[in-house]
């Protein structure tokens, strides 16, 4: 059986045309919703979120050596990375009852220049995405001393995460004025 001599070049035309007959096509280009990133946690029964730039970083409650004539709020100090930080309960700072320190509590240790602070919370969520297209301003609803530092919330999966900024906290003489 002899076969015939096929051009190389007619085979791949062939196979270009019956690939093209085949094809579904490129995908329609999508324009993707802009996400605003920010570090979840939870303060008693509240699911907050501050931007990135103002959380230097997350760790496990350290061991914290109690200061005299403060505010009870002021839990302490304690050696983070060589740093002193003035260790803040901040469930107890805004009259909610203080933090348990156990295996899901976490101290967040405040991005603000020259302010050597960490604010201890009952849990870090992690990094949460919104679209934010979906931020919702109205707070009205929310009764609570929180609300003085939230400057917005976002709405997902039926939970409100409020906006929290900790340089507003930093900022507040309340917050720097921790003698008893």
């Amino acid at each position: 059986m002899v076969q015939a001599h096929i051009d190389p070049i007619d085979l791949l035309r062939r196979m270009q045309q019956e690939s093209l007959q085949h094809t579904h096509g490129l995908p329609q280009e999508v324009e993707a919703a802009v996400l605003w990133s920010g570090v979840g946690f939870r303060l008693a029964d509240m699911h907050l979120v501050s931007p990135l730039d103002q959380v230097a970083e997350v760790l496990p409650a350290p061991g914290i050596t109690p200061v005299p004539g403060v505010k009870p709020w002021v839990k302490g100090v304690a050696n983070i990375r060589g740093n002193l930080m003035t260790i803040i309960d901040l469930a107890q700072y805004f009259g909610k009852p203080p933090v348990f320190v156990d295996d899901m509590a976490r101290i967040m240790v405040l991005g603000v220049p020259e302010l050597h602070a960490a604010v201890l919370v009952n849990d870090v969520l992690g990094l949460r995405h919104f679209d934010e297209e979906l931020e919702r301003q109205d707070l009205s609803g929310i009764n609570d001393p929180v609300l003085a530092n939230l400057t917005g919330a976002f709405l997902h999966e039926n939970v409100l995460w409020g906006v929290f900024d900790m340089k507003s906290l930093a900022d507040s003489l309340t917050f720097r004025h921790v003698a008893a």
